[in-house]
């Protein structure tokens, strides 16, 4: 009997597929990089100022098997069950840069 063991990468993945629908459902533009030797992230990027992105990592939380979406720098933004949560809270960032 075979047994499909689905790893952390692959788990991190999903939810950044997730907010990725989200993200561009309301019109940015997102890139998934998924290397072997680093965890998947997503890069979020105003499409009228490319210059303007995020980098976007989904972790394991400390206490427990939640996840949460994180800032590449190691700010929480939103639990992995609220993509879409977490995509207003990028889009506030990114539009208020936008707006400086």
């Amino acid at each position: 009997m075979s047994a499909q063991v689905i790893t952390e990468a692959e788990t991190a993945l999903g939810h950044l597929e997730r907010l990725t629908d989200a993200l561009r459902s309301d019109g940015w533009t997102v890139e998934v990089a998924a290397p072997a030797d680093r965890r998947p992230s997503a890069l979020v990027a105003d499409p009228l100022m490319r210059a303007l992105s995020e980098n976007v990592i989904a972790v394991r939380e400390r206490s427990g098997d939640d996840w949460a979406y994180f800032y590449g720098w190691g700010e929480r933004i939103a639990p992995c069950t609220d993509p879409s949560g977490a995509a207003s809270a990028l889009g506030r960032v990114l539009a208020a840069r936008r707006d400086n």
